[in-house]
C-alpha cells in the first residue's frame, strides 16, 4: 500500500516531470527535483546513523519536508516537533520516545552542502595522473545509411 500509494507515485512523477511544482512554501515554489535533491543527502546520513526513530523540528522549509520523506523511504520512524516548541518540552518528548537525534533545518542544510562539497573534492582532488597516450573516450560518428565510425578520444586531444 505504501509502496503503491506513496514511493511510486513519487517515483515516477519526479522521474517523468522533475520540473513540476512538488509544494510551495512561503510564496517559494518548489520543484520534484529540488525534492529529491534534498531527500537523497538526508537519507544518505540516516542510513549513517543507524537510526530507528528521528525528531524533526517542522519549519516552513522545503529541507523539513524532505526530511519527512527521508525517514519514510528509510523506515525511520519520523516525530514532527513544532519549531515553536519549548526547549523543555521538546527535551521531554525526546526523553519519552527515546529520540536519538533532532534533526533541524540548519543541520539538514549542511547534508546537503556537504553532498556538493564531496562530491567537488572528490573533481577537485589534486590525485589525477594522465598519460598523454591515454584513451580517454571513444566518440561514435553515425552515417545516413546505418554506418557507425568510432573515432577514439584521447588525453590530449583535450588540450
Amino acid at each position: 500500500m505504501l509502496y503503491s500509494n506513496v514511493i511510486e507515485p513519487y517515483i515516477r512523477i519526479t522521474a517523468q516531470h522533475p520540473d513540476q511544482t512538488a509544494a510551495r512554501i512561503d510564496g517559494q515554489v518548489y520543484s520534484y527535483a529540488q525534492l529529491a535533491q534534498r531527500v537523497a543527502p538526508i537519507m544518505n546520513e540516516l542510513d549513517a546513523m543507524s537510526l530507528k526513530w528521528a525528531g524533526i523540528v517542522m519549519k516552513p522549509d522545503l529541507t523539513a519536508c524532505a526530511a519527512l520523506l527521508a525517514c519514510l523511504f528509510n523506515g525511520v520512524v519520523a516525530v514532527p516537533l513544532p519549531a515553536t516548541l519549548p526547549d523543555d518540552l521538546r527535551l521531554r518528548i525526546c526523553q519519552e520516545l527515546e529520540l536519538q537525534e533532532v534533526l533541524t533545518v540548519e543541520r539538514m542544510h549542511y547534508y546537503y552542502r556537504m553532498t556538493f562539497e564531496d562530491a567537488f573534492c572528490r573533481i577537485d582532488n589534486g590525485l589525477y595522473h594522465f598519460e598523454e597516450g591515454q584513451l580517454a573516450g571513444m566518440r561514435c560518428q553515425f552515417g545516413s545509411a546505418g554506418e557507425v565510425s568510432y573515432h577514439p578520444v584521447y588525453i590530449q586531444d583535450y588540450l
